[in-house]
C-alpha cells in the first residue's frame, strides 16, 4: 500500500514537496529559515525536464540499461582516478628515497676525495679537524631549532603555509572533514590553539638531519687512522652506488607506471587530481547552506592554480554540452569557488574519452545558476512542475517515462 500511494502523491505533480517561504534574496526557506536543499542533480533533471525531476523527488526511480551502464562507467572512471592517484603517490615516495640515497652518496663521495686528498697532502689535517667541528656545530644549531619549532606555535602565528603559497581555506563551507581527508586540507591546523608542544614535517627532517650531520662530523673529528678511513669510505662508496642505482630503477618504474595510470584518466601533463568522487562512499559534500545548493563533482583538478571541477558523461557524444549538464556543472563552479573561496574562470564537461567542453564561470551563468536553483526551491513550495519541451525524442530517453503523466510517448 505504501507503494501505491507513493506513485499516487509522484502523479499529483500538484502537490507540493516541502513546506516553506520565499526570503528576501529570493531563495526559498523552510520554516526554520534554512534554505530548501537543491542538488547539482536536482539542478540536472530540472532542467532536463521538471517533471522528471518531481517525479525523481517524489520516489519514482529512473529506469532502463543506460542508467546502470552510466553507474558502471563512472565507477570505472572512479577507479582509474584512484589507481592513478595511487601510483603518483608511490612515485613521489621512491622519488623521495632516492633523493636521500644520493645525498648520501654525494656526502660518502666527498669525504673519499677529502681524506684522500689529506693522505697525499695537498689538503692539511687542521681543515678535515675545522670540518668535523663545523658540522657539529650545526647539527647543534638544527637541533635546537627544531626542539624551539616544536615547542612553539610558529604556524599559527605566520598563517602556515603564508605567502602566495597559501592553499584556499576550509573553514565552514560544508566540507565534511569526518568523512574523507579533504583535498584543500592544510598541512597543519592553524585554527587549534592549543600548537604548544607539536610538530610537522619541517621539525622531522630538521631532527633527522641534525643526528646525521652530528654522526658525520664526530666521525671526521675523531677518525685516527685517514687511510682505512679512506679506503672504507671508497667501499662503501661504491656499494652505496649500487643501491642508489637500484633506487633510480624503482624511481623510473614507478614514474612510467603513474604515466600509464594518468594516460587511462585522460589528465593532462601538469593537471594536479585534487578530489575524486566515489558515489559519496568516502568523498566529502560539498555544500553552499546560505543558499541551498550541494553536490559531488566527478573530480576537482587543479590548473593553473585554479581548482577546476571536471564532470564525467556517458553515452553519445553531442555537438556541443546539454544544457542539463552545464547546469550542473555551474552548481559545481559555485561549490568549488565558494568551498575554496577561489575563482574558477571555468569547468570542464567531458564526454566519453577525449571529447572536452569548458563551461565558463561568468556572471551570465551565475544569474542562470540562481534563476534555476530558485524555480526549484519554488516548485518544492508550490508545486506544479510542467514539461519544458515538446520533444518525443526527449520524452522515449526519458528513464521515468513510464510513470509521467505528461509524457508524449
Amino acid at each position: 500500500m505504501g507503494g501505491k500511494k507513493s506513485v499516487e502523491a509522484a502523479l499529483n505533480l500538484s502537490d507540493p514537496i516541502s513546506e516553506g517561504k520565499q526570503r528576501k534574496d529570493g531563495y526559498w526557506a523552510n520554516l526554520k529559515g534554512f534554505a530548501l536543499p537543491v542538488s547539482a542533480s536536482d539542478l540536472e533533471r530540472h532542467t532536463y525536464c521538471p517533471v522528471s525531476w518531481q517525479l525523481s523527488k517524489a520516489g519514482v526511480g529512473g529506469e532502463g540499461e543506460a542508467i546502470k551502464k552510466g553507474m558502471l562507467a563512472h565507477d570505472q572512471i572512479h577507479n582509474k582516478m584512484q589507481d592513478y592517484k595511487r601510483s603518483e603517490e608511490h612515485a613521489s615516495r621512491e622519488l623521495l628515497i632516492w633523493s636521500w640515497w644520493i645525498t648520501v652518496l654525494c656526502a660518502l663521495s666527498a669525504d673519499s676525495a677529502a681524506f684522500f686528498f689529506v693522505g697525499e697532502g695537498a689538503i692539511p689535517e687542521e681543515f678535515i679537524q675545522n670540518m668535523g667541528r663545523y658540522l657539529i656545530m650545526l647539527a647543534a644549531v638544527w637541533l635546537v631549532l627544531a626542539i624551539i619549532l616544536i615547542s612553539l606555535p610558529w604556524r599559527r602565528w605566520l598563517g602556515w603555509p603564508f605567502g602566495l603559497a597559501q592553499p584556499p581555506i576550509i573553514g565552514s563551507s560544508g566540507l565534511r572533514s569526518e568523512e574523507m581527508v579533504s583535498p584543500f586540507e592544510l598541512e597543519y591546523n592553524t585554527e587549534n590553539d592549543s600548537d604548544f608542544g607539536k610538530g610537522g614535517v619541517t621539525e622531522a627532517r630538521l631532527l633527522l638531519a641534525s643526528i646525521a650531520v652530528a654522526l658525520h662530523g664526530l666521525a671526521i673529528y675523531w677518525a685516527q687512522n685517514r687511510t682505512i678511513l679512506t679506503f672504507a669510505l671508497i667501499v662503501a662508496t661504491l656499494a652505496w652506488l649500487l643501491f642508489t642505482a637500484w633506487q633510480l630503477h624503482k624511481v623510473l618504474t614507478s614514474e612510467r607506471e603513474a604515466g600509464d595510470a594518468r594516460k587511462d584518466t585522460g589528465l593532462a601533463k601538469n593537471d594536479i587530481l585534487a578530489y575524486s568522487d566515489d558515489e559519496g562512499k568516502s568523498a566529502a559534500l560539498l555544500v553552499d547552506e546560505k543558499i541551498g545548493v550541494r553536490g559531488r563533482p566527478d573530480q576537482i583538478v587543479k590548473i593553473d592554480n585554479q581548482y577546476i571541477p571536471v564532470e564525467q558523461k556517458t553515452g553519445k557524444i553531442p555537438n556541443e554540452p546539454h544544457d542539463s549538464h552545464r547546469m550542473q556543472l555551474l552548481a559545481y563552479l559555485h561549490l568549488v569557488s565558494n568551498t575554496t573561496e577561489t575563482m574558477p574562470e571555468y569547468g570542464i564537461l567531458r564526454y566519453g574519452g577525449e571529447a572536452l567542453f569548458t563551461v565558463p564561470w561568468n556572471d551570465s551563468a551565475k544569474a542562470d545558476l540562481t534563476n534555476s536553483i530558485q524555480e526549484i526551491q519554488r516548485l518544492m513550495v508550490e508545486g506544479g512542475a510542467q514539461r519544458n519541451h515538446e520533444r518525443i525524442g526527449k520524452c522515449r530517453n526519458c528513464s521515468r517515462r513510464k510513470m509521467c503523466p505528461q509524457s508524449l510517448v
